[in-house]
């Protein structure tokens, strides 16, 4: 379900040779092996048609409010499948009854996927980022993790000191605790972690419950159980991760026109005033890039505004594929756009003005067969040797030397000292 272009006959293949593999390395017979791995492909495969059917791409990573819930029917129709299985089994391998090969299997499917499908589908992509995250972790974000994750230990430690029919339930404040603050594919983990160690110690007779752990209603109601408490703080910590990419979206749309993605004026100045005070004491070169569309409104008017947008974007795009921080570009009008760039000496200024204008034109060759009607941008650049305190001298600078640009043509740009 996380890598889709493995479920071919060659990667099914593969996974049941696995599984014959893991059976008959603990002695089983070729007859069990072949009726135990039926029973657990059944369910394998009947949950992963459920789950690519039912569940769209962006809600595969359990961060929508109703993907836990999916999730929870999906695997419980995938443990009943290897539960009908298994209660055809049951009477030929355990002598038991149909019924009870059917609620065992059911049950012991359903806390397994319960335990392990959220850290398979939540954990983070094995990618250099990742990496450098595990290599240089962050101070702050692993002291703020500390304090829930002492408490689950220490909750735990509880459950095993006091016993009883409450300690199941001892853990579940701090779980609740690290949903909250640890994200969700650490919960997913810590949780997996928290299923293992409480179904150990009861099996082991650690935690005393009250309860016969090796009785088969027992046992099944307990494994029920942690489930239950296992699936309380993936729940939450699903729909903080929502919460929290609902937020990213609202910031953005506060923060960036919804045209071409640019940031408004406002965040562009808020964003230039820290870009410059982080320069500051590094008395760096800093530079300012101001753009301006030539004969936009004669494109409006010829072409449609559908067609004037669909320039306002093919600027934005090239500009933010050739700036070496897209996140800075920013909309200060209806045709004006801005970035600023800290540590940019004159040639690097030149050159980037050079590409944007050249892949500007590129892109708009099609909008007209005469080259007096296709738009053309007109760059001005400041220099400063020493960052301003405010971006407003730089932006002043660069309308002058813009005006300069436009004066020159189309598809050109300007220093302040060409002026």
């Amino acid at each position: 379900m996380r890598r889709p272009e493995l479920a071919t006959p060659l990667g099914w293949t593969a996974a049941i040779a696995a599984y014959m593999t893991a059976d008959l390395a603990t002695g089983s017979t070729v007859l069990k092996t072949l009726l135990l791995t039926a029973g657990n492909v059944s369910g394998v495969a009947f949950g992963y048609a459920l789950y690519m059917s039912f569940f769209e791409e962006p809600e595969r990573n359990l961060k929508h409010p109703s993907s836990v819930l999916r999730m929870c029917l999906i695997t419980t129709a995938a443990a009943a499948a290897a539960g009908i299985v298994g209660a055809f089994i049951n009477p030929v391998l355990f002598h038991g009854t149909m019924l009870m090969g059917l609620t065992f299997w059911f049950v012991t499917e359903f806390v397994n996927y319960i335990a392990i499908l959220p850290v398979i589908l939540t954990f983070p992509a094995l990618n250099a980022s990742t990496f450098r995250n595990w290599r240089n972790p962050d101070r702050r974000v692993w002291l703020a993790r500390a304090p829930p994750l002492l408490a689950l230990i220490a909750t735990c430690i509880a459950s095993l000191w006091i016993g009883g029919p409450g300690a199941l339930a001892f853990p579940v404040p701090a779980l609740l605790w690290c949903a909250l603050i640890i994200g969700l594919p650490g919960t997913a983990i810590v949780t997996l972690l928290f299923s293992a160690w409480t179904l150990a110690a009861i099996s082991a007779g650690a935690i005393q419950i009250g309860a016969n752990a090796s009785d088969v209603h027992s046992a099944l109601s307990i494994r029920i159980a942690v489930a239950m408490v296992a699936l309380t703080p993936i729940t939450v910590a699903s729909m903080m991760a929502a919460q929290s990419e609902f937020q990213v979206l609202l910031q953005r749309f506060v923060t960036n026109d919804a045209l071409t993605a640019a940031l408004t004026r406002r965040a562009f100045n808020v964003r230039s005033r820290n870009l410059l005070a982080d320069a500051a004491p590094s008395n760096s070169n800093v530079a300012l890039l101001l753009f301006d569309i030539n004969r936009f409104k004669q494109i409006n008017a010829i072409f449609g505004h559908a067609v004037g947008d669909d320039v306002l974007k093919i600027l934005s795009r090239v500009a933010r594929a050739a700036l070496p921080n897209a996140d800075d570009f920013g909309r200060l009008g209806s045709t004006e756009f801005a970035v600023l760039l800290p540590d940019c000496a004159r040639d690097e200024a030149a050159r980037l003005a050079k590409v944007i204008c050249e892949d500007f034109a590129d892109k708009v060759a099609q909008l007209a067969s005469d080259p007096a009607l296709r738009p053309s941008v007109s760059i001005g650049v400041a220099l400063a040797f020493r960052a301003p305190s405010t971006v407003e001298p730089l932006l002043a600078q660069a309308d002058n030397a813009l005006t300069k640009a436009k004066s020159a043509g189309g598809n050109r740009f300007a220093f302040v000292d060409d002026l």
